[in-house]
């Protein structure tokens, strides 16, 4: 009998470090030494995942921070999990672990594999991808930017300042050409900016895989080669401020534009400061917090999106609109 409490002991304490185990992702809205469903209260709430492309990337931490939100005005238990870098793999069984898990919904990025999000959708989970879609998937929605309109925007900027008639000598740095989304976006630059009269070319692409620092030794090679570039395009949060760094080292700000994605806090400082030309920003915030909202609706209310791919918000970020433009990307739109 002893032997038999003391396996039993044994087992219980470890149950709950099984549970918490991961080498590359956490959890949120759950403080440390608070039990999970402790009351049957507890039991009764939704659990939602949101498996992230990047755990702690400043910019998916907006997203963190909606969700969040989200989570604590609906009651419900969210769990915000991800890889550290980059890593379709890990974002993969994060997704498996939620179905295992029986989450009630699964918010994710489209870098995640299709057949892991259509096994939990088969398996009764409603799931909604943000910022890059996965098409091939009965997901609810796609929420996230519109690429299109973001060439516009981009375009429109740079005609200003270029003029009509000269070149644009353009190139474009992207987080990593393996994922349909950078070729999506390259694409649509390609299209519009087609049709400037002065003619148009892109000299080259590269990649920051995520990282600033091979962000700034992509762009001090691409500045060597291309001396005559008059255009910087940056489709990685992290691009901008790298980008705009090397134009000031190298002394080229009277000769090259730059602009960016995203609103993080560097970005913005290099738009007031002049450093950076402009930004083209979709609300992260609303990634996690109307993404929520969204989820809660259908599973509680039956609703689903008019739509199954929808603008989050896509606007461009200049020195003229800095101050007041957040507002404008957290307006939560319910279902109908």
């Amino acid at each position: 009998m002893k032997k038999i409490i003391a396996v039993l002991l044994i087992s219980a304490m470890l149950l709950p470090l099984a549970g918490c185990q991961s080498s590359n992702s956490t959890a949120s809205n759950k403080k440390e030494g608070e039990e999970t469903k402790s009351t049957t209260e507890d039991t009764d709430k939704l659990h939602f995942v949101y498996v992230s492309p990047l755990l702690a990337h400043p910019i998916w931490l907006v997203s963190k921070e909606g969700f969040e939100q989200a989570c604590d005005e609906l009651g419900i238990e969210g769990d915000w999990v991800g890889p550290q870098n980059i890593s379709p793999e890990d974002m993969s069984k994060l997704v498996e672990t939620a179905v295992a898990q029986k989450a009630d919904a699964i918010i994710t990025q489209g870098l995640v594999p299709a057949e892991p999000v259509q096994t939990a959708i088969e398996a009764g989970i409603p799931v909604l991808v943000v910022d890059s879609d996965i098409a091939d998937v009965d997901r609810l929605a796609f929420f996230g930017k519109d690429v299109v309109k973001q060439a516009e925007l981009l375009y429109d900027s740079i005609k200003e300042k270029v003029g009509e008639n000269t070149k644009i000598k353009a190139s474009i740095q992207v987080a990593a050409l393996n994922y349909q989304t950078a070729h999506d976006q390259i694409e649509a630059i390609e299209e519009v900016f087609g049709a400037h009269p002065g003619g148009f070319e892109v000299l080259n692409v590269t990649e920051s895989n995520s990282d600033k620092m091979t962000s700034t030794t992509e762009w001090e090679n691409t500045f060597q080669t291309y001396p005559d570039l008059n255009v910087a395009i940056n489709l990685a949060a992290e691009a901008g401020p790298a980008c705009s760094k090397v134009v000031e080292d190298k002394e080229l700000s009277d000769q090259v534009y730059v602009y960016g994605v995203d609103d993080t806090e560097e970005t913005l400082e290099l738009i007031k400061s002049g450093e950076l030309d402009g930004t083209v920003v979709t609300s992260f915030f609303n990634y996690g917090y109307q993404a929520t909202y969204w989820l809660y609706q259908h599973i509680t209310e039956g609703k689903t999106p008019e739509q199954i791919v929808n603008d989050a918000g896509t606007i461009l970020v200049t020195s003229d609109n800095v101050n007041d433009y957040d507002e404008e990307l957290r307006v939560k739109v319910d279902l109908q």
